[in-house]
């Protein structure tokens, strides 16, 4: 990973569309493609995540001990109310502050950008357990991008400071979501033209995959389903909104299959969640509003978009 500085400081204070479907394919056990053929199984192996610091005493003052206290460009609160994340600085270096609510411990994050020229560190998940905060660098880009949640994603321990790589950036966009009970990681890997779905369990960091296309597309939009035993993505293939054709593929987690229930589809859809576990809300560019009965594959113009949920 290009320009890998991240630095950890504990501040500890008297004060951190027509709907078409295929026979369902099943997932592989993930190794790297070499051809078009699917994957053959490979053995499960050890978490992939890398220590990268840990936190230590410092007497560099962090933004609620400067003088000068600058707007954070992005404040996240968790949801359980116990931390606030704040990141400042859009031109590199950045950094992240994460303070407990008594502010009686502030972790700082600082990064160089690893090379991106406008980039910001930004929450993505905090843990059910409340004791991780997973973080990514949102890179600023130009250009016909569809999916994108980062580059790179971090974990950090709330309980000790230590900062652990999870997915390893590469200087490259990248999507990912983190399951709503905090056990799995689902992102989309690249390799030889091909698109490839992987699900990491973040506990004993076995993996499964699943080839989404045969030919390079942007993939991501992640919606869990309800009681997480499913999830959809979109995958479009076109790189401008002219030539854009879009599928939408839905993911079995229990019995590892995937199909398809949209197919080439020309609209662009940038909101997805889910009504109910046989139900699911779309939105397009138009702002233009669908829900997708997942059983009988019926698509209905909604009357009314659904409104975005406050903070």
């Amino acid at each position: 990973m290009r320009g890998n500085r991240l630095f950890l400081y504990l501040v500890a204070a008297v004060l951190a569309p027509a709907c078409t479907s295929r026979a369902p394919v099943t997932a592989t056990a993930p190794s790297e493609p070499t051809d078009g053929a699917a994957a053959q199984p490979s053995a499960t192996h050890e978490p992939t995540l890398t220590p990268l610091a840990t936190a230590r005493a410092s007497s560099v003052p962090t933004p609620t001990q400067a003088e000068f206290v600058p707007e954070p460009d992005f404040f996240e609160r968790s949801p359980d109310g116990q931390w606030t994340a704040s990141s400042f600085g859009i031109y590199p270096p950045s950094w992240m502050q994460v303070e407990l609510s008594d502010g009686s411990v502030v972790w700082e994050v600082e990064s160089d950008g690893e090379g991106w020229f406008e980039v910001l560190l930004r929450p993505v998940h905090w843990s059910v357990d409340g004791r991780y905060l997973y973080f990514t660098l949102a890179p600023y880009v130009d250009g016909f991008v569809l999916y994108m949640d980062g580059s790179g994603l971090q974990r950090l321990d709330l309980d000790d400071g230590q900062v652990t790589e999870v997915l390893a950036s590469e200087g490259e966009l990248q999507s990912f979501s983190i399951s709503p009970a905090s056990d799995l990681l689902a992102y989309v890997r690249s390799a030889e033209g091909f698109e490839w779905l992987i699900l990491r369990d973040l506990g004993t960091g076995e993996e499964r995959q699943w080839k989404l296309t045969d030919a390079p597309a942007q993939a991501g939009s992640f919606s869990w389903s309800p009681n997480a035993s499913e999830l959809v993505l979109l995958v479009t293939q076109g790189f401008s909104q002219e030539e854009a054709l879009t599928d939408l593929v839905l993911v079995d987690l229990r019995s590892g299959t995937q199909e398809r229930l949209l197919e080439q589809d020309p609209r662009i859809f940038y909101r997805m969640l889910w009504i109910d576990e046989h139900t699911l809300y779309l939105e397009d560019w138009t702002v233009t509003g669908w829900s997708l009965d997942l059983q009988t594959g019926e698509m209905i113009l909604t009357p009314t978009p659904i409104p975005t949920s406050g903070p």
